[in-house]
This record gives structure tokens, C-alpha cells and sequence, in this order.
């Protein structure tokens, strides 16, 4: 009897993130998918690891003699390429002279751990005694990292790291994941709950089950989504040679031009992220005679009694007749007011003015209706 295979996170995140074109292509056909910036990330991931281990077997907290040699031994395990070296050198000199280990709640650093059917080797892990706390570190180093509590919360590695460091190291009273930007020497952190585990668990074996079922068919289909902005593999998607048509007349031209612009605005929107991160370091950048800023934009509001007053005042108000006035308050710029009192909003079931347009994009499919019966 064959043992049950074991994953590792970033297989089933390849899974979770939907295109198992590009899940064959790396881990079963072996294809290459390293950027630059991720070979950046690899060299300084092995620079950290060399530190802290030193630094744990120094029992120190820090040492600038010790970063300098972990970064030449790092550098050395990474095989990172010359050409990418002075990027690994500038990421390291600005962590390193503001990173502590906490020696007192030092747990593990970069250690495979094996939990039933997956295996997971987070950067750093620590224990908060004064809290019951497990922590579970991670540093990303690229450009685009998640930057807040939602978009953290919506990592795979996030989920995936919380619950299997809860299996590892259980009886802890919570269970923190904290993210650290190292370009912008910022940290976001996000506690998951015991019923936020749990559904993460239900997700894996669902990408599991995904898994197992491509394999069994054979069907492996190139599907647009998150992993788009960062991948390099050919795709069937992002590669078709067909020429876009002013307009579609077939299923086929019709779908292959949807797939496109999905593929596009996760990679759009990732390099724009990135791109505003790197002006606000480096300053503004100029390309084909435009040039990308952070500039100050104005935003004007007035006060909505003031402005009823202003009116009165010069009698431009029909107050016997305000339907017919024509000046109304969008439902969003009541949004505040209807969360603080959740009853102005029957109130004004009467007056409300609602017209239905109709606006074009992509959403995500819904299996059922509102009212939970099956469409």
C-alpha cells in the first residue's frame, strides 16, 4: 500500500490560486518560474536564516559582525547571480541594522514541519508566554506584499501557516501571523480565530481533492487569476497569438478575450502597486515623456447642513415641492450615517429616488441565489 502523498504549501497555494496549467508546468513538467525579484527573495531568505541561527547560537540578539558573515554565507547557499547581489546587499543592510531576535521566545527558524498531509517551513516562529501567544513570522521582500490586515487575511500562506502552526505547536490560547514588508519596514499582523482554522482546513482538503482530480483526468486547464501578475510560464491564455477583433463573433473569440483582460487586470493591478511603491522610495519616473508621480489632489467636501442653509438663504430651495428640486445625496455618501443609525435608511424608504443601470465587468460566479435555493 502506497504511502498518501505530501504538499507543500506553496503547491496547494498554486491550487487555491486556480490555474492548474500553471501547477503541471512547475511541479510536475519542472519549468523554471523565477524572476528576478524572486531570486532576490531566495538570497535573502538564506541570508536571514544564517543569521538567526548564529544569532541563537550566540545567544545574542544581535550583531553587526554576525549579519556581514551570514550574508556572505547566505549569498553563497542561494547561488544568488552577481548581477542580483547589491539587491540582496541593500534589502539585508536596511533589516538587519533595525532586527532583533527575540531570544526568549524563540521557537523555530526555517524548519520543515510535517503535518498530516502537508509540510510548511515558516522564516520564524515565536512564543509570547505573557500572552499564550504563537507567533509565526514571515518576510517578503518584493514590491508588492500585502500591506493590510484585509489583504493579509486573504494570503493563502497566511491561512495555511496559522493552522498548521496550530497543529504543530497546539494549547496556545491564539494564533498570530505577521507579515514583514522588509522595502518598506513595515509589519501587518492579523490573529485568526479557532472557527477561521477551521474553515482553512476544509480549504486545503478541498485543493487536495482539486488536485487529485487533475491528475486522475488528466485535464489541466490554464485558468486567469492572482498568480497572473507574477507568472512567467507560457500560457495558453496570456500567449494566444489570436489578434483581437474589433468585433467578436464566435464562443471561442468571445472567451479568449474575457480570459485575457481577467489575466490583465490581476497583472495591472499588481504592477501598479508596485510601481507606486517604487516612485514613493525613489521619487518620480519618467518613461516616453510621462511621468509617474505621487501627486496632491484637492478633494473638496461641504458640509451638507451648511449647504441647506446656503440655499435657503438665497431661496433657491422649492421647500414645498423638494422632490421636484432635483439636488439629491448619493446612497454611498450616506454610507456612515446609515451604519451609525441603521434606522435613517427605513426613514427615507419614502423619498428614495433609485434608478437601475447596468455596469459591465466580471464578478465572481455565485452557485447560489440570494435567497439560498440553487439557480
Amino acid at each position: 500500500m502506497s504511502e498518501a502523498p505530501i504538499y507543500r504549501r506553496s503547491e496547494l497555494e498554486a491550487i487555491d490560486e486556480g490555474c492548474l496549467h500553471r501547477y503541471k508546468a512547475i511541479w510536475i513538467d519542472g519549468a523554471p518560474d523565477e524572476s528576478d525579484d524572486a531570486l532576490v527573495g531566495i538570497g535573502f531568505h538564506k541570508v536571514k536564516y544564517r543569521y538567526i541561527t548564529a544569532l541563537v547560537a550566540a545567544q545574542i540578539p544581535q550583531d553587526a559582525e554576525i549579519a556581514r558573515q551570514a550574508f556572505i554565507e547566505g549569498i553563497a547557499l542561494a547561488q544568488t547571480p552577481s548581477r542580483l547581489i547589491p539587491a540582496v546587499h541593500d534589502l539585508w543592510d536596511w533589516h538587519a541594522e533595525s532586527f532583533e531576535l527575540p531570544l526568549d521566545q524563540f521557537v523555530a527558524a526555517e524548519e520543515k514541519q510535517v503535518r498530516g498531509p502537508a509540510t510548511f517551513t515558516p522564516d520564524l516562529v515565536t512564543a509570547n508566554p505573557r500572552i499564550n501567544e504563537l507567533e509565526i513570522h514571515d518576510d517578503k521582500s518584493g514590491w508588492a506584499p500585502p500591506l493590510t490586515e484585509d489583504e493579509l487575511r486573504q494570503l493563502y500562506q497566511a491561512r495555511f501557516y496559522t493552522l498548521f502552526g496550530r497543529e504543530q505547536w497546539p494549547g496556545f490560547s491564539s494564533y498570530r501571523f505577521t507579515l514583514h514588508a522588509i522595502r518598506f519596514r513595515r509589519d501587518v499582523s492579523v490573529v485568526f480565530t479557532a472557527e477561521d482554522l477551521d474553515r482553512v482546513r476544509l480549504e486545503v482538503e478541498a485543493n487536495i481533492a482539486t488536485l487529485v482530480q487533475a491528475t486522475r483526468t488528466n485535464q489541466w486547464p490554464a485558468v486567469p487569476g492572482p498568480s497572473c501578475r507574477f507568472c512567467t510560464l507560457q500560457c495558453p491564455v496570456a500567449n494566444h497569438p489570436m489578434i483581437v477583433p474589433k468585433r467578436l463573433q464566435t464562443l471561442d473569440q468571445a472567451g479568449q478575450v474575457a480570459s485575457w483582460l481577467l489575466a490583465a487586470e490581476a497583472i495591472t493591478k499588481a504592477a501598479k502597486k508596485a510601481l507606486k511603491a517604487y516612485v514613493a522610495a525613489h521619487g518620480p519616473l519618467t518613461v516616453n515623456r510621462m511621468v509617474w508621480a505621487h501627486r496632491e489632489v484637492l478633494q473638496r467636501a461641504y458640509p451638507l447642513l451648511a449647504l441647506v442653509d446656503a440655499l435657503k438663504v438665497r431661496n433657491a430651495l422649492d421647500l414645498e415641492h423638494p422632490e421636484q428640486q432635483g439636488l439629491t445625496v448619493s446612497h454611498s455618501a450616506l454610507k456612515k450615517l446609515f451604519i451609525a443609525l441603521p434606522e435613517l435608511e427605513n426613514d427615507l424608504r419614502t423619498v428614495v429616488q433609485e434608478t437601475t443601470r447596468h455596469r459591465f465587468g466580471a464578478k465572481q460566479f455565485e452557485s447560489q441565489s440570494a435567497d439560498g435555493d440553487d439557480e
